[in-house]
């Protein structure tokens, strides 16, 4: 149990510093340092300084209000409905988190899917066996169920599932999380798997990993000495982006789904972004572009490029646009982009 309160606690902070790490300046629909760029089409969502945005015709718009200050709630990890008109996001408090879903036309009007506060009576066992932490959530894409991650009954968050309104909440899989845990999931375009970063490998290291939701099988996509992280399925469901570390360096990757297109036990990584400071792939609706945040002058801005297939049969990012300039995005939150 202490362990458990300890990991919540330290969770709680984490989740303080890595909302409000970057950048300075909220509450306009323009902040100062966060410039317009190209309009790329549809909505990218991201958060800031606590907050959601959207870029959307070419501009970043502010979607919630964010902390009035460093010791309020703070919102993070925003989820696109497959018909863009609503997001699911995670609101950190103190020591716990919950899972929120607003209508993109209407965000002032948030509805709580979750409910981990902790009764205050019962003090430190209270946030012990009742604090809780909802993250990461990913709509699937019919629509009918949120994925996410969460702790109950372990030390490390579990996969998750729940319908939009909250309710009929399972577990997806059954791994040891006692050891390590799993995080950010992306479903396939046919809903019929998800792909995570599984942190139950034999050294503890982040791997891309693919559940088969009707089989309860792995399949285990890289094996990258210093891990891998933020997997991103491609819309046609043939490729999964995702970041790889490489000692200092955090890059994108691309690999195929399709076991009968690699050369061995894993398919071969095909590297998209060199610049040692890039994260958080999300796709295009339809595709042909991804958007990712690479760290400029120690702030991470957001950046887009269309995806083109070479000759060899092998993706590539051409044509690489920088959206926003000193935006300071919560890099740790990643991205979602919606039609």
């Amino acid at each position: 149990m202490l362990r458990k309160l300890l990991l919540v606690t330290a969770l709680g902070a984490i989740a303080v510093l890595i909302t409000t790490y970057l950048g300075q300046g909220r509450g306009t629909p323009l902040a100062a340092g966060v410039t317009a760029g190209p309009d790329v089409g549809g909505k990218i969502a991201y958060a800031r300084n606590g907050a959601l945005w959207l870029y959307t015709a070419g501009r970043p718009q502010q979607l919630t209000s964010g902390p009035r200050d460093r010791n309020d709630k703070r919102d993070a990890q925003p989820s696109f409905s497959p018909d863009g008109t609503q997001i699911v996001y995670v609101r950190f408090d103190e020591g716990f988190s919950d899972l929120y879903r607003i209508a993109v036309a209407n965000p002032s009007k948030p509805v709580a899917l979750t409910n981990h506060r902790p009764h205050v009576q019962t003090g430190a066992l209270g946030y012990n066996q009742q604090a809780l932490w909802a993250m990461q959530p990913a709509w699937s894409p019919d629509g009918q169920r949120i994925a996410y991650i969460s702790d109950p009954g372990t030390e490390y968050p579990g996969l998750f599932s729940m319908d939009p309104e909250g309710n009929r909440s399972r577990r997806l899989e059954s791994l040891n999380h006692g050891v390590q845990g799993v995080e950010h999931p992306s479903w396939s375009p046919d809903g019929t798997r998800i792909a995570v970063a599984n942190y139950v490998t034999n050294n503890s290291t982040g791997q891309i990993w693919v559940l088969n939701l009707s089989t309860g099988r792995w399949v285990e996509l890289t094996n990258a000495e210093d891990g891998a992280y933020d997997p991103a399925w491609s819309p046609d469901g043939e490729w999964i982006a995702f970041t790889m570390r490489q000692g200092s360096a955090h890059n994108i990757y691309i690999v195929p789904t399709d076991a009968t297109r690699w050369q061995g036990e894993y398919p071969t990584p095909v590297q998209i972004t060199t610049d040692g400071a890039s994260r958080a792939p999300a796709w295009s609706p339809d595709g042909t572009q991804l958007a990712y945040l690479s760290l400029k002058d120690g702030l991470f801005d957001l950046f887009v490029g269309g995806i083109a297939i070479d000759d060899s049969g092998q993706p590539r990012l051409a044509s690489v646009q920088r959206l926003t300039e000193g935006a300071g995005i919560d890099a740790t939150s990643g991205l979602s982009w919606g039609p």
